[in-house]
């Protein structure tokens, strides 16, 4: 009787990690994709460009997250991966430097809009909730990155590397020295709306053809 007991407490014991992995497995997904399938959005890469002008400088910035990215086009889809991909392992290297295991990512663009212009990538700010969030670091896309000098009609880019995920499913505000741009909320409605388009039509899609997430 003992030993059919302590059977069915480690039964119990294996399911309830089983249960809990699942749930976590679940989470995970929902909060990095949303469950959304590839190549199914419909919006284009400016819908998800948010930008600053102090002046002299235009910056603009691309939350690269899968909750947002699945809604672009496939093309910009594609586009994005690409690039992530081909930046991976220095991606890696300077998370790993500045102590950050789960970073958020985001494409940064600097726009000479005066000769001589000078910026400083560590004045990237981002804020929700209340905080201000600066970048850990970031890989030089651009040659001339690292001047931090711009010539009139110049650009360079970088991938910037965040502590934490961008909430994209929430207002923040992007900011560059005293310019902001609080514009993101105003997007949500767009972006729920082509979630909710790119759901319906997976589920409308026989199991045996569905797009795999």
């Amino acid at each position: 009787m003992m030993r059919m007991l302590r059977t069915a407490v480690r039964l119990l014991a294996l399911s309830i990690v089983t249960v809990r992995g699942a749930t976590a497995q679940l989470n995970a997904d929902t909060t990095r994709t949303d469950h959304l399938p590839i190549n199914q959005g419909q919006l284009n890469l400016e819908t998800a460009t948010v930008r600053v002008n102090n002046g002299n400088l235009e910056v603009l910035l691309v939350p690269l997250d899968e909750r947002v990215l699945r809604l672009l086009t496939p093309d910009a889809y594609r586009s994005m991966q690409r690039l992530i991909g081909q930046y991976r392992t220095q991606i890696d290297s300077v998370a790993n430097d500045n102590g950050v295991t789960d970073p958020g990512l985001a494409l940064v663009s600097f726009h000479g809009l005066a000769p001589n212009t000078r910026f400083d990538p560590s004045l990237i700010t981002l804020i929700f909730h209340g905080q201000q969030f600066h970048p850990a670091g970031w890989v030089a896309m651009s040659p001339t990155f690292s001047n931090e000098q711009l010539n009139l009609r110049e650009q360079v880019q970088a991938l910037f590397i965040f502590r934490r995920d961008i909430p994209v499913r929430e207002a923040f505000t992007f900011s560059y020295l005293t310019a902001t741009n609080d514009d993101w909320e105003r997007r949500l409605p767009r972006f729920d709306a082509e979630r909710t388009r790119i759901l319906g039509a997976v589920r409308s899609t026989p199991d045996s053809v569905k797009p795999q997430p």
